[in-house]
């Protein structure tokens, strides 16, 4: 998926003879992590560099998300004439779904939180409501997670016994597997256990994204 976005901002930037330094001038975004964009290194780049990158090249930013693998290839039309519904539909399906990134961990009810960023991913029938990312302060399950890396939760998922989880306990972000013990559930982490009831509000981790330092 990275490697197409890589080659097609490659291309434009070839077509209209700019070097790294121009497009980087022209877009607002750093230089090196364009040269990150198109070796492959980065392969979630943000909506705002999507946005930046097709306002200098002057062209939609859908053929980028298309690039990227957001957005799939048109269909041959079906024998039958589409409902206006089927037609909404598809083109609901034809969006990438953007995930809210956030630096807090707004668990809890409050004043609302702004994220700090989104990453994208293909849209299925089953999405759902829920579905956030979290910046991870700690080292409390490294390898697995390291500091820095986003989690993308899904607040309304199935948490099972094993699963990696996030959860709110006295106004902080724990991470832990959960393990039953005994009977009892606990939550386990580099830092130690504790109690699963101890969790104001819990979610299983569905997605790690490693973010480069």
């Amino acid at each position: 998926m990275g490697n197409r976005l890589g080659l097609k901002i490659k291309e434009l930037r070839n077509e209209r003879g700019w070097t790294q330094n121009e497009l980087a001038k022209r877009s607002h975004v750093d230089r090196g992590y364009l040269a990150s964009i198109e070796t492959s290194k980065v392969s979630n780049p943000s909506a705002d560099t999507f946005l930046k990158l097709a306002r200098a090249f002057n062209i939609r930013p859908e053929e980028l998300y298309e690039a990227a693998g957001y957005i799939r290839e048109a269909k041959p039309l079906s024998p039958r004439q589409e409902t206006p519904e089927e037609i909404l539909d598809r083109l609901k399906l034809a969006q990438p779904v953007s995930i809210p990134v956030y630096s807090e961990f707004p668990f809890h009810a409050g004043e609302p939180v702004e994220p700090v960023d989104y990453v994208y991913r293909a849209r299925t029938r089953s999405i759902r409501m829920g579905i956030e990312g979290y910046i991870v302060r700690g080292k409390c399950l490294e390898p697995e997670i390291r500091d820095q890396d986003i989690i993308i939760i899904d607040r309304e998922g199935q948490i099972d016994t094993g699963n990696i989880i996030a959860c709110l306990s006295q106004d902080r972000l724990h991470l832990g597997r959960l393990r039953k013990i005994a009977d009892e559930l606990w939550i386990e982490n580099n830092e130690g256990r504790f109690k699963f009831d101890e969790c104001q509000v819990a979610a299983p981790v569905i997605e790690v994204i490693r973010r480069l330092k």
